[in-house]
């Protein structure tokens, strides 16, 4: 991308931060600046990182450069204040990784423990706390901080430039990126900074927190904005390799984005119906419009150190081949139940010690009957690969997300609905590399779409406990939100060992420390309470996000 250099010299103003980073190395203190991560301006790693695109996790640095077909991406002997178009390149490459080394990192945890796909085992400790719901505003403060000052600044700088030179491959691009990281940020949060963050240069250091709703409808009216521009025009330039996820494909951003925003409004179907509805109707209205048919994954790992799936590099390699994360026995029980072998086998690897799968009940990592030196080699372990893409959004998620907006508003047939519905299943079982979806959705098979005019809570049921199955391992902490949208699959009554016990259902982690409530939410971070005194105050994590309204249940 060739920018304005004039532009790019007058914001970054190079000397002054090279200064700056060479005091950090003699000396400089992190402690003295005072100001929140999300307004874009402390630490000051991240601030340097949001100016020159030079500074960010070693780890996908490394991989950046070693991966790239850019030979100048990160060169030393470069006049610091004639930055070249290679370091823009970086700084996108660097946006998109961030957010794809969280999600697919601790979120990825995160989500599939309280969503059930796995539990912490016994033997060990490194989760028991997400296992027993006992968060608190330090125990994601790494993850808040590093999409804020590393993937959103990043991105808004890319944005920034890109408006400037009317670079609107590059502005869709970055808007699309930024928007699925607020709508994460929502999802988790409830309110967090938004249009006043990333102003730290600005002078905004303590940016107001906002409204989950109100962010919502920014979000789309940015797509909105940057679906508008002229994505065709001849002076756009060729986007290429710095695209981790669609390598310069835009008409796959703009499914992206149409899709996008078809979760955004699916999200808010119970808190804001005809605010739903309409926009949905609105969307189908297009007849031209596409949505997602390809995975929105970041794919460009490598099997060495620092280059590996960050789920890969963290469990299997800095802890050991996994001692942590087992099978649930609420997804075993599912799976089992509807004869789902193939995929169970294909998501899990069989005990170490020998047998069939096993399983733990959700947070039972004390269980007092099993014997002493019990653990994880005694249980089905998720199966972890070091070249794992890390998934954005999977085309079974678009597959699923249409079949239900179909299902609600009549938008188009029963037909199309039932096939998006069946080509999710089909997706999920071709990503794990094997067919025969088939066998499993067809009449009186376990996953049967229901019959045409059925009542719509029937079909919703379906889809998304189907969706929690085949996003598993992927996208566990999509299923959560789902989960809490939609409450399927159900919360248990009883515990897991009960007679009555339904498979599949979600049980209350055996040592939960919430009296008996589930989780529905992150706690706001310790950096923002230290750094800025907007900070709301602090909720439990029981408390419902602002779409979570789903009437009688």
């Amino acid at each position: 991308m060739n920018l304005n250099k004039e532009y790019y010299q007058a914001k970054v103003k190079a000397p002054k931060f090279v200064n700056e980073f060479l005091s950090l190395t003699t000396g400089f203190s992190l402690g003295l600046i005072k100001a929140s991560p999300s307004s874009g301006f402390s630490p000051f790693f991240h601030t340097l990182s949001r100016k020159l695109g030079y500074i960010y996790k070693g780890m996908v640095i490394a991989f950046l450069i070693l991966n790239s077909s850019c030979e100048n991406w990160l060169d030393i002997n470069e006049d610091p204040n004639n930055p070249s178009e290679a370091d823009e390149e970086l700084t996108l490459a660097a946006g998109i990784s961030s957010v794809a080394y969280v999600y697919g990192g601790k979120y990825q945890v995160l989500g599939a423990l309280w969503s059930q796909h796995w539990t912490q085992s016994l033997g060990a400790s490194q989760y028991t706390g997400l296992d027993s719901y006992d968060i608190n505003s330090s125990t994601f403060n790494g993850q808040f901080n590093e999409l804020y000052a590393g993937a959103l600044a990043n991105l808004e700088y890319i944005k920034e430039l890109a408006y400037m030179n009317r670079q609107w491959n590059y502005y869709l691009i970055a808007t699309v990126m930024q928007c699925y990281t607020y709508q994460l940020l929502v999802d988790l949060y409830d309110q967090i900074p938004f249009s006043e963050a990333l102003k730290g240069d600005e002078g905004i250091v303590a940016p107001h927190f906002e409204n989950g709703q109100d962010i919502y409808d920014s979000l789309i009216a940015r797509i909105d904005y940057a679906l508008g521009m002229d994505l065709e025009a001849e002076s756009n330039e060729e986007v290429g390799s710095e695209d981790l996820i669609f390598d310069g494909n835009i008409n796959r951003w703009i499914e992206f984005a149409n899709t996008l925003k078809l979760k955004i409004y699916l999200r808010q179907v119970y808190a804001r119906p005809q605010v739903a509805e309409d926009r949905i109707r609105q969307l189908y209205a297009d007849a031209e419009i596409k949505f997602l048919g390809t995975d929105a994954s970041m794919t460009q790992f490598a099997d060495a150190s620092g280059r590996r799936n960050p789920l890969y590099e963290t469990e299997m390699e800095i802890f050991g081949g996994n001692p942590n994360l087992v099978l649930s026995n609420t997804f075993l029980s599912y799976m089992n139940d509807n004869g789902d072998i193939e995929r169970l086998d294909a998501l899990f690897n069989y005990p170490e010690q020998g047998g069939a799968h096993k399983g733990l009940d959700q947070g039972n990592y004390n269980d007092p009957d099993e014997p002493t030196g019990t653990n994880s080699t005694y249980y089905s372990k998720p199966a972890f690969y070091p070249l794992d893409p890390v998934y954005l959004m999977s085309s079974t998620e678009s597959c699923f997300l249409q079949s239900e907006a179909i299902i609600r508003f009549n938008v188009k047939s029963y037909a199309t609905a039932k096939e998006l519905y069946q080509d999710g299943i089909d997706k999920a079982f071709d990503r794990l590399g094997f067919s025969g979806g088939d066998a499993y959705y067809e009449p009186g098979d376990p996953y049967a779409f229901p019959a045409e005019g059925s009542p719509v809570e029937e079909f919703i049921k379906t889809i998304i406990i189907q969706k929690w199955v085949s996003l598993a391992n992927i996208q566990s902490l999509e299923t959560f939100f789902e989960h809490n949208r939609t409450h399927y699959p159900r919360e248990s009554q009883v515990p897991a060992d009960n007679d009555n016990y339904v498979p599949g259902e979600f049980t209350l982690s055996v040592n939960n420390v919430t009296s008996g409530r589930f989780p529905k939410r992150l706690i706001f971070p310790e950096t923002e309470y230290s750094g800025n005194p907007n900070t709301p105050a602090k909720k439990d994590v029981s408390e419902k996000i602002w779409w979570d309204k789903k009437n009688g249940e």
